[in-house]
C-alpha cells in the first residue's frame, strides 16, 4: 500500500514544490515529486479555472453541481441538464488534458453529478481511453439520512469503486449534517468503518494507486494500515 499526504501551498513549497499554487499530494515519509494537485471549486461554474501545468500528473477536482453553492441541494444536478453540462465539460477539457500529460481525477460527492457508485462507474467506462480518473473519499457519498443504512452504502462504495480508484482519500465524517453533507471529523472518530475500508484497500486497490490522508489524520491512517482500529467505529 502506497501512502501519501496532503500539503497546503506554503508547506508544499517549503517541502520542495516551488510551483505549488493549490494543495498538493506528496508521497508520505520520503521526499519525492508531487503526485497530484487539488483544485477547489465547481468545474461546472462559468468562472472555474484550472491551470494544466500544476505539480503532479493528476489533478483532483469535484465533478460539480448546478447549485448556487458548491454543496447545494440542487436536483437539476442529477438530471439531464446536470449530466449534459458535465459531459460537455469533459469533452472540452479532454484534449488539453491529454496534450499536457495530465489526468483529471474526479472526487464524487453525494450532491454532485458523480454522486454514487453506479453513475461513477458508468462514466469511467464511457471515458475508458480518456484522461479521467477517480479520487474516492467514501464518506463523501453519504448524507445524514443515509446513516441508518451506512454499512450497506459503504459496502457498495468500497466493493465497486475502490478497484477503479487512482487515489483513496481517508477523510472521516460525523453523522450530523452541514451544508456540505456530513460534518468533517478526525479519522477514526466518525462514520468511516476502518476495518471495511482497509480490507477493501488491501484486497482491491490497484498497486499503482495511492492512499491519501491529511497531516492530522496520518497517524490514524498508519495505525489502520497496521490493523489498529482502536478509535474506529
Amino acid at each position: 500500500m502506497r501512502m501519501a499526504t496532503i500539503l497546503d501551498v506554503a508547506t508544499a513549497r517549503a517541502a520542495g514544490v516551488p510551483d505549488a499554487v493549490a494543495d498538493v499530494v506528496l508521497p508520505h515519509g520520503t521526499p519525492g515529486e508531487a503526485l497530484a494537485s487539488i483544485v477547489p471549486g465547481n468545474p461546472l461554474s462559468d468562472d472555474w479555472t484550472c491551470p494544466l501545468d500544476l505539480p503532479g500528473e493528476r489533478i483532483i477536482a469535484w465533478s460539480g453541481t448546478l447549485g448556487d453553492s458548491l454543496f447545494a441541494d440542487e436536483p437539476r444536478t442529477w438530471m439531464g441538464e446536470g449530466h449534459g453540462r458535465f459531459e460537455h465539460f469533459c469533452d472540452e477539457v479532454r484534449d488539453p488534458l491529454r496534450d499536457a500529460g495530465r489526468t483529471l481525477c474526479f472526487r464524487p460527492h453525494a450532491r454532485h453529478v458523480l454522486s454514487d457508485p453506479q453513475g461513477t462507474l458508468d462514466f469511467l467506462r464511457r471515458r475508458e481511453e480518456e484522461p479521467f480518473g477517480l479520487a474516492i473519499s467514501p464518506a463523501d457519498l453519504l448524507l445524514p439520512h443515509m446513516i441508518s443504512d451506512a454499512e450497506d452504502h459503504f459496502t457498495r462504495i468500497l466493493d465497486f469503486m475502490i478497484p477503479r480508484a487512482d487515489l483513496v482519500l481517508l477523510c472521516d465524517a460525523g453523522a450530523e449534517g452541514t451544508e456540505e453533507g456530513l460534518s468533517p471529523r478526525p479519522l477514526g472518530e466518525g462514520v468511516l468503518p476502518g476495518p471495511m475500508v482497509m480490507d477493501a484497500i488491501q484486497s482491491h486497490l490497484r498497486d499503482d494507486a495511492w492512499v491519501v490522508a491529511g497531516p492530522a489524520d496520518m497517524p490514524a491512517a498508519i495505525a489502520w494500515r497496521h490493523g489498529d482500529f482502536s478509535s474506529s467505529p
